[in-house]
């Protein structure tokens, strides 16, 4: 990621701009991810094997609830979360509405103890509603964490990344809305891949001098990524520079 400096008032206008840019880039992120969470549905795969659907499954609704069995016990079962629970027929899905958490990560910032909790303002991991990220973080650090909340977290988390992977077109057509869709691995969910949605915009850090002094007045260990001026300005249009190449090829 590329690293600028800023004087203090730019730091002040560019923290305004990116939210700005944050919440509107958000909101239309959310309307598409609304808008295409019928197709996303865990119904819609698995039948009868969700409590509530109904009676009556069907060959592929079988088989991908085999799939899901082996895929739960596969990282379920295995560290960071060594759970024992089994899946339970039906599932028992609290909530399948898709939706938007922050996407964070650490970093280490040269004069500073702790690492610096860094706000991604263009991209978001994608969960189900009434499991939050931070919560499922939380739940990763606390000795002390109930084995059932955690079992919820991993199964939700776990069922959305199924349905997305299964779903023929998705990424092509987030892709086409310039809201790519994918899937990482962060080291304290071990291989739980958590579903990441981007954004045409790319923003960036400025130096870690900036970033401890910011730190250090708020009182706190979170950053956010800026967004400037440029990078609203080199946003490529995927489709023009297709039909450019089209042309060209010619």
């Amino acid at each position: 990621m590329t690293t600028q400096t800023f004087d203090v008032e730019s730091f002040i206008r560019l923290r305004k701009q990116t939210r700005a840019v944050s919440d509107m880039l958000r909101q239309q992120a959310s309307d598409y991810l609304s808008t295409l969470s019928l197709l996303i549905n865990p119904q819609r795969v698995f039948g009868e094997f969700l409590q509530g659907a109904p009676r009556g499954s069907t060959r592929e609704s079988q088989h991908a609830f085999k799939e899901f069995k082996t895929l739960y016990e596969q990282i379920a079962m295995t560290a960071p979360f060594g759970l024992i629970n089994e899946l339970e027929v039906p599932l028992d899905l609290m909530n399948t509405r898709p939706v938007l958490y922050p996407y964070e990560y650490d970093r280490r910032v040269e004069g500073l103890r702790q690492p610096v909790r860094i706000l991604n303002p263009a991209r978001w991991v994608v969960g189900f509603e009434g499991f939050e990220l931070a919560r499922f973080r939380r739940l990763m650090r606390d000795p002390n964490r109930s084995n059932a909340e955690l079992h919820r977290f991993v199964v939700h988390y776990l069922m959305l990344f199924f349905c997305i992977n299964r779903t023929a077109g998705l990424g092509r057509l987030l892709l086409g809305l310039r809201f790519p869709i994918g899937f990482e691995r962060v080291r304290e969910f071990g291989d739980l891949p958590l579903c990441v949605l981007g954004s045409p915009l790319k923003s960036c850090l400025p130096s870690d001098d900036m970033i401890r002094n910011s730190t250090e007045i708020a009182g706190n260990n979170a950053f956010e990524e800026l967004v400037d001026e440029s990078a609203i300005e080199s946003i490529e249009d995927e489709l023009k520079l297709r039909l450019q190449r089209v042309v060209a090829s010619l």
